[in-house]
């Protein structure tokens, strides 16, 4: 049996001033188990494996950086970061390290920023062939939305939502370069034509436009729609969350015709239901069971699965109770790695 590569990428340019404000607690920052999912999961799968540890990231860009650049923690540098392309620069790196040390082994990387995940899917492409590697996206999100989109939606809940949770005085929610992130990088991928976007399924989201948000007469609100739909128009399948709970069979995967694939699992695709810790957990995702039934069903295809990543691992909230309940994201991790490559 082949060797599967592992490795971890612990990026994590998270702007959020809460999630920045955590790096600088002291308390907390002692009390965590690993400081980086790659070093929680990497033990556990039991598939053939090659580890080849973390790539390496600039510590203030890492879930844990250590003492002597938590000064650099700030939410403007991390914005300036996401800001002037960073995201791409890594995940360009990322790939030139698998370009001279892959071969032609599969691999699957471990996680923090989802964009990252553009370095495998674009290695397996040229490997493969775009025209026959298929991309099965597991994700609560679209990330094909650019930030102008994104904060449109912010300021029109803001202007018209008493409760909003965004502050209309931060000042990040306007005027943001339309850079490649977590949230935006299959934009790139479709636009600079680097895979095919009747290759990609992505299913489980929860941010689909639904038809009350449609009719909204709001051009911030009517831009973002249009772009959300235009992948469609693209080939991209888009499977709403909802879609899936109705008939599990709404997961088609044998309208993709490729024998190869890139398999990309966004934890949050199951928050607040498979398991309680992601990096972004507002909405309430899909069972672990639906995941699973989704996983079997990319098995049964009789397709490849060449390379894979299972992102936006939280080490803050790993293994820990939330809304009451245990969290089990490792566990539900691993049986994804070994779903895929035992």
């Amino acid at each position: 049996m082949e060797d599967i590569l592992v490795f971890g990428v612990p990026l994590d340019p998270d702007e959020r001033e809460e999630v920045v404000r955590r790096k600088h607690d002291v308390t907390k920052r002692s009390a965590l188990g690993y400081t980086d999912p790659y070093s929680a999961l990497c033990s556990k799968f039991s598939f053939n494996k090659k580890l080849l540890g973390n790539f390496p990231v600039e510590s203030w860009l890492t879930p844990i950086p250590n003492e002597e650049e938590l000064f650099m923690c700030t939410v403007e540098n991390y914005v300036g970061f996401i800001d002037c392309d960073g995201c791409w620069e890594y995940t360009m790196a990322i790939k030139k390290f698998l370009d001279e040390s892959a071969n032609n082994k599969r691999s699957l990387m471990i996680a923090v920023d989802h964009s990252v995940a553009a370095a495998s899917i674009l290695r397996s492409c040229e490997q493969y062939g775009k025209e026959d590697c298929g991309i099965v996206v597991f994700d609560s999100h679209f990330d094909g939305i650019l930030p102008s989109y994104r904060c449109g939606l912010i300021q029109y809940d803001i202007d018209t939502n008493p409760s909003s949770n965004f502050d209309k005085n931060d000042p990040f929610i306007f005027g943001r370069t339309e850079s490649f992130n977590a949230d935006s990088f299959l934009f790139k991928l479709i636009n600079d034509g680097l895979v095919e976007p009747n290759n990609i399924i992505v299913a489980g989201v929860s941010d689909y436009p639904s038809n009350k948000t449609a009719k909204i007469k709001d051009e911030r609100v009517e831009k973002f729609v249009e772009f959300y739909h235009h992948y469609e128009d693209l080939g991209v399948t888009i499977i709403p969350k909802e879609k899936i709970k109705a008939n599990p069979r709404a997961f088609d995967i044998s309208s993709l015709d490729c024998s190869s694939l890139h398999v990309s699992v966004d934890v949050d695709v199951g928050s607040r239901n498979a398991l309680y810790v992601d990096i972004f957990i507002y909405y309430k995702g899909l069972s672990s069971s639906e995941i699973f039934y989704m996983l079997d069903k990319v098995l049964q295809s009789k397709k490849k699965v060449v390379s894979a990543d299972i992102s936006e691992i939280d080490v803050w909230r790993a293994n820990r109770k939330h809304f009451g309940k245990q969290d089990n994201t490792y566990t539900i991790a691993s049986r994804i790695g070994n779903k895929l490559f035992s």
